[in-house]
């Protein structure tokens, strides 16, 4: 039984696109449209409304442009946003490199929901 004072909390999978130095390079004398994953997430950043980073965030997970970075344990997605920017570090369990969260990132949760940050908050990965 949980009393009001305890938090339920659950673990978040935390997925980001990681460009490596070689795929940087490319990008550095071809543009960014040489490197897909990049593109991509590019596309995410510059969805401001809202309206599309839910399907480009699909379609890049499906392509293979995502890398588990992390498990953050934490009660919902603000705080697993407000974990993965600011700590505790005792909340996250690193398993590759990984930036602090922003546009483009995924987060599944224990269920399999799965959460891209927008511009402004959180949408379905659909």
């Amino acid at each position: 039984m949980v009393t009001s004072n305890e938090e339920i909390t659950m673990k978040y999978s935390v997925y980001q696109i990681r460009i490596t130095k070689d795929q940087m390079d490319l990008i550095n004398k071809e543009g960014f449209d040489a490197v897909p994953a990049k593109k991509a997430h590019l596309d995410m950043d510059m969805d401001f409304s809202g309206k599309k980073i839910g399907s480009l965030a699909a379609d890049a997970l499906d392509a293979g442009y995502y890398t588990h970075v992390a498990n953050i344990e934490a009660d919902d997605l603000n705080r697993v946003f407000e974990i993965g920017n600011i700590g505790p570090e005792a909340n996250i369990e690193r398993i590759a490199q990984m930036h602090s969260l922003s546009v483009g990132d995924i987060l599944i949760d224990e269920a399999g929901s799965k959460s891209v940050i927008a511009a402004f908050g959180f949408k379905e990965v659909a």
